[in-house]
């Protein structure tokens, strides 16, 4: 049986006897009852916990808009109008309003990648600017936690502050969507560090309530986050269901349907399972959600093959210190954290997401820099080995089980 699966802008075609093919996840399928523009409406104009966005605001009022960047898919120049309209409507001029690309800490966007993410006409109406996760920042106090919360001043100083974005499975935030875009969006660096360092400890994957996420919760609660809109995509890209309103019930209410879409049944645990994580493939930590999604599908001690180009590397803000950690255990990146020898504390959460996944499998990586694989402690194969490599593992071993999982940064595998 011919199987074809992206890797990056490429597709790679595997030759796998039915009998050996253990699952072969894709997205659930799901026809919506409204027309995308109409379920967008449908949302801004039933909010879920909270009024309507133009009455939420005045004539005067100055408004922040959070937005994803270019390592998420939310279709934000189809979705920033129905927001924009809304605040027109009730008197508050362009001039009021500003996008900020919530970055967290990953790199700025290009102005090419912002032409190409938001539309010339939202580009020439409202100003948009990067999150500096290091400068403009203020600091507000801490967290029940003890997390010191810095959050970007521009944001702070608008009266009004919204969350535009998508919602998936996402680890180790549980699900992706409401308060996450303003924790780790628009937050400083040590308040980002500290926060990804509550989810070191176990797989989060699809729960709904996280150590991270009840932070970020609170995060926006002292903050003050106003009003959210979140969708759920199709295969095609599409927008299937909105939530707006509250950062939390709009949230939850997104998160149902996401379950409905993305959560994928299967019978039973493979003994490899090739993962392809298009179109999340900017860099290993994108990339690594794909890793999560497989493990939940693989036998323990099994292998995860993860088929992505990771373009940018391991993480283009991030790499040193990652490659400088990924060979400590997680103990003794907990000792070095206390010892204050970790520059970059948000590349020590990530290395002990990694090392969960390299204690309890054989974890191959396909990368195109396979000396960051190794770096990174990882097996690598060349991408046109891994056909290869697939059908040799079958003429040695009759009976073993194949795991085939598409978009797989996307999917959440729930055994039935």
């Amino acid at each position: 049986m011919i199987i074809p699966m992206n890797y990056g802008n490429k597709i790679i075609e595997f030759d796998i006897p039915e009998e050996n093919i253990c699952f072969n996840l894709k997205r659930n399928s799901f026809t919506p009852e409204l027309t995308e523009n109409e379920e967008i409406e449908r949302a801004m104009k039933n909010p879920i916990g909270s009024k309507r966005l133009k009455e939420i605001v005045n004539k005067d009022s100055t408004v922040a808009i959070m937005v994803d960047d270019r390592t998420r898919k939310t279709p934000q120049k189809r979705m920033l109008p129905f927001v924009l309209k809304e605040l027109n409507d009730a008197g508050v001029k362009d001039s009021q309003i500003k996008l900020i690309i919530a970055t967290g800490t990953h790199r700025d966007m290009t102005e090419e990648e912002i032409l190409e993410r938001f539309g010339k006409e939202i580009v020439n109406k409202v100003k948009i600017e990067n999150h500096d996760h290091l400068n403009n920042l203020e600091n507000i106090g801490k967290t029940s936690l003890g997390t010191t919360i810095w959050v970007n001043k521009n944001v702070l100083d608008a009266d009004i502050r919204i969350a535009v974005g998508a919602s998936l499975p996402h680890h180790p935030t549980g699900w992706s969507g409401g308060a996450k875009m303003f924790l780790p969006g628009v937050a400083g660096a040590e308040t980002v560090n500290a926060m990804h360092l509550l989810g070191a400890t176990e797989a989060q994957l699809g729960k709904v309530m996280t150590p991270m996420r009840k932070e970020m919760e609170e995060f926006a609660e002292k903050v003050g986050l106003h009003f959210i809109l979140n969708v759920i995509l199709d295969e095609n890209d599409k927008v299937v269901k909105a939530a707006a309103g509250h950062f939390v019930d709009a949230h939850r209410e997104i998160v149902k349907w996401g379950m409905k879409l993305n959560g994928v049944e299967f019978n039973e645990p493979a003994d490899i399972t090739l993962s392809s994580t298009n179109p999340f493939d900017y860099d290993l930590t994108q990339a690594d959600k794909g890793m999560f999604s497989a493990e939940r599908a693989t036998k323990d001690g099994g292998e995860i093959i993860l088929l992505s180009p990771c373009y940018e590397g391991v993480a283009p803000t991030h790499e040193e210190e990652m490659c400088r950690l990924a060979k400590y255990d997680d103990d003794t990146l907990w000792k070095m954290l206390e010892d204050d020898v970790i520059g970059d504390r948000f590349s020590a959460s990530e290395c002990m997401y990694l090392n969960y996944v390299k204690r309890n499998y054989k974890m191959t990586i396909t990368m195109q820099d396979s000396m960051l694989a190794n770096m990174m402690g990882f097996y690598h194969l060349n991408i046109e080995d891994v056909p290869k490599y697939i059908k040799r593992s079958i003429e040695l071993n009759k009976n073993i089980k194949i795991g085939i999982i598409h978009n797989s940064a996307e999917i959440l595998p729930i055994q039935k």
